[in-house]
């Protein structure tokens, strides 16, 4: 669980007066790590060192983050909405892959729950079908890859290190969705990395590729011209995960369908109170308490601060009255319920 979680009546009051009616009341968020204690690969002492530069292996902040800790938060954080995850491990090297998949496998099933599996860098697909008979198991929704995972030499990782031959077949075939974190730090500025998702959108028509963070665009410069080559492609999506930007995510809403957009958390992150902001067209997490991942108070708090849900809500909540104005209703239906309903299959 995250060492800090509370709600606190400013939290009651912020949702109360600008989420609650705007929201509708079942809500799908389709982007959620979750692991166990147990699946941490590296030893406490060696904690230090892995938290100097991103939130997610910094174990002593967050120790864990299992599916009954998202459910926990969400219910907290969202009365009296229904929120339903769609849940995938936490894809580093400090977290042991095929452990976390298979808590993911048993546990997703255990709820009820839409989930995706973490493909290894060479890994054949068919093998590991029949090793765990994905493709029969309720809720499964394709591959969660990540730069993270692949070893390479001398390069950068790109797409297809983290998407081999037989992971991309296999999408194709099943009609799968990849939930795709751009690589490379160029991100949608990387022409390799523009020329591998066109290609990859082109040869496998029938995989939906979900882009995770609005491609990782944090920023309005990531976004400002780089994501116009793929909007109409409807096999190409888009998640809103952790993005705080207003001008980014008018940007989306004006160019993409709002039947290919995806409201995704970034939990357990996003349950942690801060803002990611913009600073010289680059992105820093801003923190409430003094973290060695963010900027923030050198000491004590700052007890004005929300969680980072609520920043990306409120963020999303500004563009959808922005671009769509009187008529938003079925659009942030879709964004927030519908177009994943229809991704688990949910008639209602």
């Amino acid at each position: 669980m995250i060492s800090d979680f509370e709600i606190r009546e400013d939290d009651r009051k912020q949702f109360a007066e600008e989420f609650l009616v705007r929201l509708p009341a079942r809500i799908i968020d389709s982007h959620v790590h979750v692991w166990t204690h147990a699946c941490v690969a590296i030893p406490k002492e060696e904690y230090g060192k892995y938290k100097q530069y991103k939130p997610w292996t910094d174990f002593d902040y967050m120790k864990e983050f299992t599916i009954e800790d998202y459910l926990f938060c969400a219910k907290s954080a969202f009365p009296p909405k229904t929120v339903i995850p769609i849940v995938f491990g936490s894809p580093f090297p400090q977290i042991d892959r095929t452990m976390v998949n298979e808590y993911v496998m048993e546990h997703a099933q255990k709820y009820g729950l839409g989930f995706y599996y973490i493909p290894g860098q060479y890994e054949d697909m068919e093998e590991t079908e029949k090793k765990y008979n994905l493709l029969g198991r309720k809720g499964f929704l394709g591959l969660k890859p990540y730069p993270d995972i692949p070893v390479v030499q001398g390069r950068e990782c790109g797409i297809y290190d983290m998407l081999n031959q037989s992971a991309l077949e296999y999408a194709q075939q099943n009609k799968l969705f990849i939930l795709l974190h751009i690589p490379r730090k160029g991100r949608l500025h990387d022409a390799d990395n523009r020329r591998e998702l066109d290609e990859c959108t082109r040869t496998y028509p029938d995989a939906k590729f979900i882009l995770a963070h609005v491609g990782r665009a944090f920023c309005y410069k990531d976004i400002d011209g780089l994501i116009d080559f793929l909007v109409g492609r409807e096999n190409v999506w888009f998640d809103t995960a952790l993005i705080n930007s207003g001008p980014v995510l008018e940007y989306l809403l004006h160019r993409v369908d709002s039947t290919r957009i995806l409201f995704g958390s970034d939990a357990p992150l996003a349950f942690c109170r801060g803002k990611d902001i913009e600073i010289n067209n680059k992105h820093y997490y801003v923190s409430e308490h003094p973290v060695p991942w963010g900027l923030g108070p050198m000491g004590g708090s700052i007890q004005e601060f929300t969680f980072y849900i609520y920043e990306e809500i409120r963020e999303l909540l500004r563009a959808s009255k922005a671009v769509y104005g009187q008529n938003e209703t079925s659009h942030l239906e879709n964004i927030f319920y519908k177009n994943a309903g229809k991704m688990l299959k949910i008639t209602n």
